[in-house]
């Protein structure tokens, strides 16, 4: 009887915690978690315990968004006229990567495509509270919307693909009278860090409304429209500069600005290069997408569609894309 009575016990001791743990960890999953102290980014390592870091930087998973990058005017050696060509302004100093466009974390989210180079969500690093990895292969995005911590964005994503939603942040850690070690933490890889938590997010201003479109996507289980603000196309021009500009080119020599277009709808079997376009006034053509032109002057490489979002910015990749409707309200897409 005292045998059994004392297993009886420990099941219900057991189960208990394992309620309280389960209960606990919904409950944790609900509130945002702690921000690390300003200037500071804290990793999460493998059996949780923090890392307190206070120099580090991002070695991959992020990029630059160089078309926010201040522009000055500066001389080309190149230029036999000596004429003065925009281009970014560099950086006052090694630690000051600011003129160089924001830093901002690429991030696939679960709906985006099944493309190997798919739809991004691009999320300024200043804007996010925390990244956490779970057990099955998903990870977890949280982006501050305003002052209040219960607006912000969750965006979720997978990392069982090869090289997305990967990171590597490199830090220099103190090792007393070792000296001073450069040490890398590996996220969304088989046994790395669980977790990171970054200084208190910046708040982004009030945005305007902006032109809405809604972007169907070619290669996705759900086929439900993306909405976004502002779409414009991106183009890549020398030294991996990105330039925002209003212009579809199309051949031979046609140039449309996409405030002037209502639809795009990629023709079957073109290959992503042939477009319905439907303009404002109701005319519509097929035409010829061209990706390499010349922009004020210089090459350029299209490289999609970029939109604003919520959580930051969002590039659609042109053959990912099947339609665009503008101003027209459609059902929008999952997060």
């Amino acid at each position: 009887m005292t045998c059994g009575y004392r297993l009886t016990m420990v099941l219900i001791a057991g189960l208990a915690a394992g309620l309280g743990w389960l209960f606990a960890s919904a409950s944790s999953a609900d509130e945002p978690p702690k921000a690390a102290e300003p200037g500071t980014l804290v990793i999460l390592d493998r059996a949780g315990k923090e890392q307190k870091l206070k120099t580090w930087k991002f070695a991959n998973g992020t990029r630059r968004l160089s078309w926010l990058a201040p522009v000055m005017p500066a001389k080309d050696k190149d230029d036999k006229d000596g004429k003065a060509k925009d281009r970014p302004k560099p950086p006052a100093s090694k630690n000051d990567k600011s003129a160089a466009g924001l830093e901002a974390l690429e991030f696939r989210e679960e709906h985006s495509t099944q493309f190997k180079d798919g739809v991004l969500t691009l999320v300024p690093l200043d804007r996010i509270r925390s990244l956490d990895y779970d057990e099955k292969a998903g990870v977890s995005l949280r982006v501050a919307a305003s002052d209040k911590a219960d607006d912000d964005v969750i965006l979720k994503g997978l990392t069982k693909y090869v090289g997305i939603n990967k990171l590597t942040i490199e830090a220099e850690v103190d090792k007393g009278d070792l000296g001073v070690a450069e040490i890398k933490y590996l996220g969304g890889v088989p046994k790395g860090i669980r977790g990171i938590r970054f200084p208190p997010p910046k708040v982004p201003a009030a945005a305007q409304a902006g032109r809405p479109a809604f972007v169907t996507i070619a290669d996705s289980d759900d086929k439900t429209a993306h909405k976004v603000a502002d779409l414009r196309p991106l183009y890549k021009l020398r030294d991996d500069v990105e330039r925002i500009a209003p212009t579809l080119f199309f051949k031979k020599t046609l140039k449309i600005d996409i405030a002037k277009v209502q639809k795009l709808r990629v023709v079957e079997n073109s290959d992503g290069a042939e477009f319905t376009v439907t303009l404002k006034d109701g005319a519509e053509e097929t035409l010829t997408l061209l990706r390499d032109v010349m922009l004020d002057g210089k090459p350029a490489r299209l490289e999609g569609l970029m939109g604003r979002v919520p959580a930051g910015y969002k590039l659609f990749p042109l053959h990912a894309v099947t339609e665009i409707q503008f101003d027209e309200m459609k059902e929008e897409s999952k997060p």
